[in-house]
């Protein structure tokens, strides 16, 4: 809800630019055109739309095994690690390919992003950790076991059905886009891609 605010935010600034423009209707094409790719330039900068939000629980085990003394001594460090996490996933509004028809005042949308993960968040919990006195968990493990968790929520995101549900909402996204930028009085033709994930949805179903 926030990214949609913030969107909001964005293209209302450039409804600011385009009312001025509006008052000065004799002035040339060329400054029509300037405009618009002000526009364009604004919904860029959006960048990031959240449109999912998941909260796991994990556990995650962790083994390292280092053998020493010409492989006769095997040295073991085990973690069980509880990982919490909270995983955002949307759009990343840059993959957008948009093109802009100043004489018709039209934003053609001829590409929407697939749905990917914007963000992990993790909180670690470290229990029945086992370590020997020569092969002691560092620094970097612990940065290491940080990234195996993430990697660990990844996967487990990418089996769940939350990367479905945020790109059947990607219509919905689109509704929010086009609201906006008809409120600026311009037009969003989105036809073509929006017959493409009805489609793709269908398929699904």
């Amino acid at each position: 809800m926030e990214s949609l605010i913030f969107l909001g935010v964005i293209l209302g600034l450039a409804a600011g630019i385009f009312a001025t423009t509006y008052f000065f209707k004799n002035k040339s094409n060329r400054q029509l055109k300037e405009q618009s790719v002000i526009l364009l330039e604004k919904i860029n900068q959006v960048c990031k739309l959240i449109t999912v939000e998941g909260e796991f629980s994990e556990i995650f085990t962790h083994r390292d095994i280092k053998s020493t003394f010409f492989n006769l001594v095997q040295l073991e460090k085990k973690a069980l690690i509880i990982i919490k996490a909270k995983v955002l996933i949307g759009f990343d509004l840059t993959k957008l390919n948009i093109e802009i028809v100043a004489d018709k005042k039209q934003v053609k949308l001829t590409k929407f992003p697939a749905p990917e993960i914007l963000s992990i968040e993790t909180d670690l919990e470290y229990y029945d950790v086992q370590k020997g006195i020569i092969n002691k968990f560092s620094g970097s493990d612990l940065t290491n076991l940080n990234k195996k968790s993430k990697d660990f929520i990844r996967k487990k995101v990418e089996s769940s059905h939350l990367i479905q549900i945020a790109r059947n909402q990607a219509s919905d996204t689109i509704s929010v886009i086009k609201q906006l930028i008809e409120s600026l009085g311009w037009e969003l033709v989105s036809d073509k891609i929006q017959d493409k994930l009805k489609e793709h949805r269908q398929l699904k179903e």
